[in-house]
């Protein structure tokens, strides 16, 4: 047993791959000086296409057609032709398939060993009524913690800005090269460098839910992902074949000539097709996350080709979602540190941006507040929880109707009339049932919102629709800004999922663009769901099909243009492989070509889809 385990690491890949290249480049060469190796280029040949004739196997009793059934045919006429050079040829194109494809998955697995040797280790926190600092473990530091990050230090967790003003290089997280200013109420990401500058941090995220440690696992997801690029190699295949067969059988029928018949199979083999498109897919990711853009996966290339609506999340979105408190109203019997004690309490594991910004100002009042009990979202609402044996809510109206709790009607009646002027998002405080006093919360669209809505737009997108759960006058106002003329506001998480829903009941294929937990279920539904990704929260992260990591919703016309470049070049794979057939075909036909140079035909003009697809490897400018 132990033998057979070293037997099987020994023959795993690469270096199965380059075993069978190099013996069969060797082989060839010896056949070429001395054709009666024959026998030993066969039986190398055989011995090299055992990888194959497994998954195909694994694939017919699964009753499905692959790549590798196609490529079985061709291999199969070459043995039965007994024709040793054309066997070699077949054998050595899928092995280098095989050679790329493990080159992708370690070339992610190697990414994700470069990120996490980055991973900080240690975090300088403010601990106990005095604030000493002290040094710890980034295992040890919880969410509230106050983190020190000076000049040259790596953020140990994602936090918000309590303290100082740093520039901040994000190249590690984002891929952007240029220093962001970070001053109070700004969110900043583990793994990424204090350049300049002191602060200090708030943590918001840690251990797995970090930014550093969340980019580690969609490298992996993406990776693992791979084998949706060879689902469109498969459905190239299951198109084909049949007609590849069709024309050997009629060629078979009118001829009567075995050879001739192999010769055709030897020339529509498609051992490119198993390589190009795998390679097309493999640099349209790669050329992605250049852009910091993690697409999961090829499949998402072919949906993000289609897109034809697009709906998208308003804050943290088309809005930058780093939400300010802008005034806040506190009842006269309440004093500022127990109001803003009972806000940071209850918002402190929210993930929303509303959360965020409240717990952001509660932090500015209020050393600390106590660890909340009983924590629970209202969904598309606000949330509430017990503190110090107290319900305390804290959000909209409709976070007040599901309380079952109620504002006085002269505040009501004050709320109305400053949110029919301004549109700001209100936020309301109870303790026990007691209003405790109001605020309001205010965005700003994106500096790249207004320009990425029109070149969505320029690339033929039929709607764009902005879902949103704050009320229409605040609604209205960012997407008359931006160009928007579909708005729905007051939407909960099901009601977006819905319209997400209603927007692909004519068959179009609609992308959700959002980032936060209310927009995963409208993530998952829709045919591809975008996540904005240092900004989002980890359940919409993981809902998505796309992750932008740099924030920046530019990058959306950018990989819908790219994935559609993608797909013409496969396209034009194709083209190039059906024409190339065609002149092979008639060269058979004709009787130019034999078996032997069927082969030859075939591993020559191999190469032009496989150039074709290498186009998408181009470096593109930051």
């Amino acid at each position: 047993m132990l033998r057979m385990k070293h037997l099987r690491t020994f023959f795993s890949s690469p270096r199965r791959e380059w075993i069978i290249i190099s013996a069969l480049a060797a082989a060839l060469v010896v056949h070429f000086f001395m054709p009666a190796a024959g026998l030993m280029l066969l039986t190398i040949s055989a011995a090299g296409s055992l990888p194959l004739l497994a998954r195909t196997f694994q694939a017919t009793i699964k009753r499905k057609i692959t790549i590798d059934t196609f490529n079985t045919f061709a291999l199969a006429a070459a043995f039965f032709l007994g024709d040793p050079q054309s066997a070699a040829f077949i054998v050595l194109m899928f092995t280098c398939a095989d050679l790329l494809d493990w080159s992708t998955e370690s070339r992610a697995h190697r990414a994700v060993e470069l990120l996490l040797k980055q991973k900080p280790l240690i975090a300088s926190v403010e601990r106990g009524a005095a604030g000493v600092e002290t040094k710890i473990s980034v295992t040890d530091v919880v969410v509230g913690d106050t983190v020190v990050v000076r000049s040259g230090d790596r953020i140990p967790v994602d936090g918000v800005v309590i303290f100082g003003e740093a520039h901040i290089n994000e190249a590690a997280v984002t891929g952007e090269s240029a220093l962001v200013k970070k001053e109070i109420h700004s969110l900043v990401s583990s793994g990424t460098v204090n350049e300049a500058g002191v602060i200090k941090i708030r943590a918001l995220h840690i251990s797995k839910d970090s930014t550093f440690e969340r980019i580690a696992a969609l490298i992996t997801d993406a990776a693992a992902n791979k084998s949706e690029t060879e689902k469109i190699a498969d459905k190239f295949a299951t198109i084909f074949l049949p007609i590849v067969l069709a024309i050997g059988a009629g060629t078979y029928y009118f001829t009567r000539s075995a050879t001739m018949t192999t010769a055709i199979f030897l020339v529509a083999c498609a051992d490119d097709m198993a390589v190009a498109i795998p390679l097309a897919m493999a640099g349209a990711i790669g050329r992605a996350a250049q852009r910091g853009v993690i697409i999961k996966g090829g499949q998402r290339i072919v949906a993000l080709s289609r897109v034809q609506k697009i709906v998208i999340d308003k804050t943290g979105t088309l809005t930058h979602g780093h939400l300010s408190v802008k005034c806040a109203v506190i009842m006269p019997e309440i004093s500022l540190e127990k109001f803003w004690r009972a806000v940071g309490a209850a918002e402190k594991y929210s993930e929303h941006p509303a959360g965020r910004a409240l717990v952001a100002e509660a932090a500015l009042h209020v050393k600390q507040f106590g660890e909340p009990e009983k924590f629970e979202i209202l969904k598309g609402a606000g949330v509430t929880c017990m503190y110090e044996g107290k319900k305390i809510v804290v959000g909209n109206t409709d976070a007040a109707l599901a309380a079952h709790v109620t504002v006085p009607t002269k505040i009501s009646a004050d709320i109305a009339a400053a949110q029919e002027k301004e549109g700001n998002s209100v936020f309301l405080v109870f303790e026990d049932g007691k209003f405790y006093g109001y605020g309001f919360l205010a965005d700003v669209p994106r500096a790249e919102a207004h320009k990425s809505i029109t070149a969505l737009r320029a690339l033929g997108i039929s709607e764009i629709a902005m879902l949103t759960g704050d009320n229409e006058v605040s609604a209205n106002r960012i997407a008359k800004a931006l160009g928007i003329t579909s708005v729905h506001a007051n939407m909960k998480p099901e009601d977006k999922m819905r319209e997400v829903a209603a927007f692909g009941a004519d068959g179009s294929t609609v992308a959700m663009i959002g980032d936060g937990v209310n927009d995963a279920p409208a993530l998952s539904r829709a045919a591809i769901g975008i996540a904005m990704g240092t900004g989002g929260t980890a359940v919409a992260v993981e809902a998505a099909d796309v992750v932008i990591l740099t924030d920046n919703l530019a990058r959306v016309p950018e990989i819908i243009a790219l994935s559609r470049k993608t797909m013409s070049v496969i396209h034009l794979d194709v083209i190039i492989w059906a024409v190339s057939n065609i002149f092979g075909f008639a060269l058979v036909f004709t009787g130019f070509v034999g078996p032997a140079l069927a082969a030859f035909y075939n591993f020559a003009t191999d190469f032009f889809p496989l150039l074709n697809s290498a186009r998408l490897f181009r470096r593109v400018k930051k």
